[in-house]
């Protein structure tokens, strides 16, 4: 090796450009998982009228393919040797795949009966209840049909659909997003390792990842306003078209600087060619891994499973059925979870190397388990609680409305439960240190595949039981308005599944055995090995 590359090895800090184009990435990643993946539940539910549960079931299966694309990409990546690195390749295709495929999801083949959006709302809106009154024809007031009866007979008129939107979501998420994803995370495991500037590396990426988050909640607002006064009875159908458009390109101008980077001279030489049943038995065998993997799954079923009931309490709810002033209000909601996320990432970080990676991690679930309970406090949608300024340019003017409780559970889940990833794959990035003393290899795609992988599972899981949910609790995407008994059932959800989660992560983490001194004395151990070698 020579003299650039053992100077490299000795000074582990990532350089300031590096870690700007690398993080990046987070932005890319959150525009396609959060993006295009937030607007298909809105779009094809609550606009075009298709059936929650099979849109649900629809978003699912492609979650659980991901549990063996993302160890096939994350093990061909480990073992890929070109001219161009063994993560840029795929990274490129991943990219340019999930751009194209983010902007055809809108054009899905509709059920004969009712296809468009705007006749099919007419017909409802003149025996549509007045705000307050039950619902003469929900679920919840006859009780004459079940959730699977329903979905039975959706299915009849509307399987081309679901045939559509489960092809297009296979290619977009199994496919697209995880060749960009699983090789961009590998790649920040192999950058440096130093066990505190991994922490500060992931910060970047989970920066843009949250600079994301300030775009995305917009995304339907926008849809909307392009839809001009169409867009309560349009609901975002047709003006998602030219948002994904422009959100096409700005998924491939942010992830291209990723390309500039690459993993470190070490990485390379003790690539793994180990073959991938051995790479799945080796696996298997890690104990910290799976006790990282465990803690995690149980605090993202927790937050997935009813984490589709936040639109609809604002739509419904808080923005008493007004759409737009609905997602307008969930998009300020998710902005103050992005400012504050965004203020925390550095603190965290900074708490991360005073109290170490596990009782960090522990202290972001309790806390989370808190914000979440608060909302049953915060989402009120009374009169008092609202705050209106009007904004004036010229002849111009506009009126920005919060809902400023909301905000307080906002602040915490950005502060505590966003800041949550960023300390998980830092310690992930220890677990191959940790893997590599055991069998003498680098494997960080397929470490971070497995990670991310069961990650994606538990929002699979939790995608079918989100529809089920659904309409189990009375929801009507055709009425105005809904029932006093469907909101509370979105409550009761809300608090009682989302807390239990970090419950059990915050339980598993106390097993978790490698804290700073252990992963000092690994890398002490790696070195002398490297030395003798």
């Amino acid at each position: 090796m020579d003299k650039n590359a053992d100077k490299q090895e000795i000074n582990q800090q990532v350089p300031r450009r590096n870690r700007l184009f690398w993080g990046l990435g987070g932005f890319t990643d959150h525009a396609i998982i959060y993006g295009m993946n937030g607007l298909v539940n809105v779009i094809y539910i609550n606009a075009l009228g298709i059936n929650a549960v099979l849109v649900s079931l629809a978003c699912a299966v492609p979650r659980f393919l991901d549990c063996l694309s993302d160890p096939l990409v994350g093990h061909l990546s480990d073992r890929t040797r070109s001219r161009w690195g063994r993560r840029r390749p795929y990274l490129l295709a991943g990219l340019l795949l999930s751009a194209l495929l983010s902007m055809l999801l809108w054009f899905p083949p509709l059920p004969n009966i009712d296809s468009d959006p705007a006749v099919a709302q007419s017909q409802v809106s003149e025996v549509a209840p007045q705000q307050g009154e039950t619902p003469v024809d929900s679920p919840t007031a006859t009780g004459k049909e079940t959730w699977w009866h329903t979905a039975g007979k959706a299915m009849k008129t509307e399987w081309r659909t679901f045939i559509f939107l489960l092809v297009m979501t296979t290619l977009l998420y199994a496919v697209g997003y995880t060749l960009f994803n699983i090789p961009h995370i590998a790649m920040g495991y192999e950058m440096t390792t130093d066990y505190d500037e991994r922490t500060h590396l992931f910060k970047w990426r989970y920066v843009a990842f949250a600079a994301g988050g300030f775009m995305t909640p917009w995304l339907m607002p926008l849809c909307m306003w392009f839809e001009g006064d169409q867009a309560d009875i349009l609901k975002g159908s047709q003006g998602v078209i030219p948002v994904s458009i422009l959100f096409g390109m700005v998924i491939v101008l942010t992830g291209l600087p990723s390309l500039f980077c690459r993993e470190r001279p070490v990485a390379v030489e003790r690539q793994s060619q180990m073959p991938l049943r051995q790479a799945i038995r080796a696996t298997l065998h890690n104990r910290p891994f799976w006790l990282l993997v465990a803690g995690n799954f149980f605090a993202r079923f927790g937050m997935a499973i009813t984490g589709i009931f936040f639109f609809y309490v604002f739509v419904y709810h808080i923005g008493k059925g007004e759409q737009l002033k609905g997602v307008a209000l969930l998009a300020v909601f998710f902005n103050a979870i992005n400012i504050t996320n965004f203020l925390a990432m550095s603190p965290i970080a900074a708490l991360s190397n005073r109290l170490g990676k596990k009782p960090t991690l522990q202290l972001m679930m309790a806390m989370s388990a808190v914000a979440y309970i608060s909302l049953w406090f915060t989402f009120s949608n009374h009169d008092s609680v609202f705050i209106s300024h009007t904004f004036s340019i010229g002849n111009l003017s506009w009126t920005l409305t919060m809902q400023w409780p909301s905000l307080l559970t906002a602040a915490l889940i950005g502060v505590f439960t966003n800041t949550i990833p960023m300390i998980a794959n830092s310690m992930i990035a220890d677990i191959c240190d940790y893997d590599e003393l055991e069998n003498g290899e680098r494997r960080e795609g397929f470490f971070g595949a497995v990670y991310t992988s069961l990650d994606k599972l538990a929002t699979s899981a939790s995608l079918v039981f989100q529809g089920v949910l659904l309409a189990a609790s009375g929801f009507n995407a055709s009425l105005a308005v809904q029932s006093p008994e469907t909101i509370r059932y979105w409550f009761l959800a809300l608090v009682l599944t989302q807390p239990i989660g970090f419950m059990f992560g915050i339980f598993l983490l106390f097993f978790y055995p490698l804290n700073r001194d252990r992963m000092h004395n690994i890398r002490t151990r790696l070195d002398i090995d490297r030395a003798g070698r």
